[in-house]
């Protein structure tokens, strides 16, 4: 799985400041925190300098609070000591949330991720016409009446 690092179980920032930013999980604990020396560092001011790890092993994905002030979240529910992740789990740490993916086991898309040839029935999305002037209207026969003001003096 390592050669092939699509296949590695991602991390997306789904909600606070660092929105749409991915992180692969390896094999090593990786700390997630807001010290710059972590290994995934998040800008949020409510998360410890080292709040959690992360970590895949041959029986899954754990992830593991460090004793952090604010805790950890999985699913809404507060983690003590070591959980394990599954597909779209929703990990919150301080004011971030992110999002589990596994391409293994996937039942979810990942967040700003698309896979394979675009469709053929998906049409994008064109820009609406601009309505046209009151003059171009009269020009085009559309009946509608200029008026100056001046005129009228």
């Amino acid at each position: 799985m390592e050669e092939h690092p699509e296949l590695m179980p991602l991390l997306t920032v789904s909600g606070g400041a660092m929105r749409g930013l991915s992180f692969r999980v390896g094999r090593d604990p990786q700390v997630i925190g807001r010290a710059p020396t972590a290994d995934i560092v998040l800008a949020d001011p409510h998360l410890s300098r080292r709040h959690a790890t992360v970590q895949l092993t041959a029986d899954g994905t754990w992830l593991t609070d460090l004793g952090s002030t604010n805790g950890s979240w999985l699913n809404d529910e507060r983690v003590t000591g070591s959980v394990q992740l599954t597909d779209g789990d929703v990990i919150r740490l301080g004011r971030t949330d992110l999002r589990y993916f596994d391409p293994g086991v996937a039942r979810t898309d990942p967040v700003g991720m698309s896979f394979g040839l675009p469709r053929r029935d998906h049409r994008p999305t064109l820009p609406l016409p601009v309505p046209p002037t009151p003059r171009e209207a009269v020009e085009a026969g559309g009946g509608v009446w200029e008026v100056s003001v001046e005129a009228h003096r």
